[in-house]
Parts: C-alpha cells; structure tokens; sequence
C-alpha cells in the first residue's frame, strides 16, 4: 500500500502543478481547499482586458451577451452570462485573495478593474512591469529583465523602476515627443520605441551630444513601426546629419533593409555607434537600430 504525500512533498508537488490543471483539482478537493492558500502559485501569463481574461492556457470571454465562453487548448464550453465585475471578482477571490506569494512570468491588465479587487499588501513577483503594477510588484524582482509599457508622459523616465530595467519597451502615443533631455535619462540596455505613426525621437540631438563630450552611448536604442516609409524618413534625417559617415557596414551580421542607408558615427577613440534600418523581428515591423559599438 503506497503511503500518503507528507505536507512538504504535497506542498512541492502542488506549487510546481500547472495552474489551471491545480484550481481543477483544488476545487474538488475539499481538503486540499484548507491549505491552498498556503502554498505559493506559479502562473506563466495573467492578462485581464475589459472583454476576457487568460489564465495561463485558459481564456475567459465575457464579451457575447448572454453568456460566457470558456475556451483552452483541447475544449471550450460556455455558462450563462453574469456581470463582468463580478466575473473578475469571484476569479481574482479564488486565485489570488488569501495567498501569501504569488509568482508570475507574465502579468497584463488594460483596465482599472483588476488592482481595486486586490488586498493592498499584496505584491507580486514579476518580470514584466506596467504603470499601475507597480504597487503589486515584489521588490525582489526588481530590477526587472523586461518592462513594456504605454506611456502617458515622459515623466515615467524619473522612475527607477523604468531607469534599471534591462530592456524597456515603450508604446507611444501618436502625437507623443521624446526628447534629447528624456533621453539622457535613460541606462537601459536596450530601449525600444513602438510607434504607429511618424515619431519625433531626439536621437539626433543625443548622437551629437555624445560626440561632443566623447561620452560613450551604453544603450541600444530601436524605433519599430509598421510604415515602412517612417523608417525611411527618419533615415533621411541621419543622412542630412552624418551623410559623412555613411557606410555599408561590412562585417555587421544583420540583414538590412534593402536599398536603405547605414551609417558607422565615431564617438570616441574607443567606441562608434552603428545606424541601420531592418525588418524587425515582430512580423509587419520595420525597425532603425542605433547601436553602441567598442573598437575603432
């Protein structure tokens, strides 16, 4: 006869369990109900939208009018429609109210539902931030690997927590400017700029600045944008500005954008910075990379 799991070995066995196949089991299970709470969830991807939530593999859509679609990899069924906020109420109570620690990979919300339903000590552990996450975000996860955000203003560039990400992912609006003052702010490794329109990014201005103080560039700046006709604009505006340093970049491991311009801009006796435009790696982008480069 094979003996029952010990707490620590049934501890270990339900946080490490998939979790949609672990509130399967733990809402049958009325005596795994009782210490549940106790034992920290692993979840891969949280996204709550104001028409669905997606709760690793499984979507929860609440947008049809009389009722509400469950849908994962191998089925989908639906239940009679209830109230969107109640909907987020009830699911938020039963997978996070009560837990002392909560891991997440990915966590997204678009709307102002999600944060009023939560305990205001709660905090996660993340490695993907948002402006309104910031509360719920555990302190050890800090800095984070990837922070993506939209951005109302400019003003998120004073925040530490968008200053020490390694890679900072920012949506900007279509009338929004960035300028060379924001961008002196900013230490990441790697920042990339969506836009969906034609940017006014002062990247110019910050490669001048550079060159005149002989002050090495450390970040990796990318302007990604669906027309490719932005991208080609701003890379006449490089011309106009370092037409002298145009080049073919031989030797760069990079496929290009075909017939566009390259540029190798000198910084100082140790660094250059690299400018190229190419098809960017989400398909439908176009992107122009300004990168800093060691070695004469």
């Amino acid at each position: 006869m094979s003996l029952p799991l010990s707490y620590p070995g049934l501890k270990c066995v339900l946080e490490n369990l998939e979790a949609v196949k672990r509130a399967y089991i733990i809402g049958r299970s009325p005596g795994l109900q009782k210490i549940d709470k106790l034992i920290p969830l692993r979840l891969k991807n949280l996204d709550i939208s104001s028409e669905e939530m997606t709760f690793n593999n499984l979507i929860i859509q609440y947008y049809y009018k009389e009722e509400v679609k469950f849908e994962t990899d191998k089925r989908t069924f639906s239940r009679q429609r209830t109230e969107r906020e109640d909907i987020t109420r009830k699911f938020i109570n039963f997978v996070f109210c009560g837990r002392s620690i909560i891991n997440v990979d990915t966590l997204r919300w678009s709307d102002d539902l999600f944060p009023k339903f939560l305990p205001v000590d709660m905090k996660f552990r993340s490695h993907y931030y948002f402006n309104i996450a910031i509360p719920f975000i555990d302190p050890r996860s800090f800095p984070l690997k990837t922070l993506f955000t939209s951005i109302a203003n400019t003003s998120i560039f004073d925040i530490q927590v968008v200053k020490s990400a390694e890679t900072l992912i920012l949506n900007l609006d279509v009338d929004r400017i960035v300028t060379f003052e924001d961008l002196k702010k900013l230490n990441n490794q790697t920042v990339i700029f969506k836009y969906w329109s034609s940017p006014r990014i002062d990247l110019i201005p910050l490669i001048k600045w550079h060159i005149e103080t002989k002050k090495d560039i450390r970040t990796t700046f990318v302007i990604s944008s669906v027309y490719e006709g932005v991208i080609n604009g701003m890379l006449r505006e490089f011309e106009q500005a370092f037409i002298e340093f145009r080049c073919d970049l031989d030797g760069v491991n990079e496929r290009f954008l075909p017939g566009s311009s390259r540029f190798s801009i000198p910084i100082s006796d140790e660094s250059k910075i690299h400018v190229y435009a190419t098809k960017g790696s989400q398909k439908g982008f176009y992107e122009i990379i300004v990168k800093p480069v060691l070695g004469k």
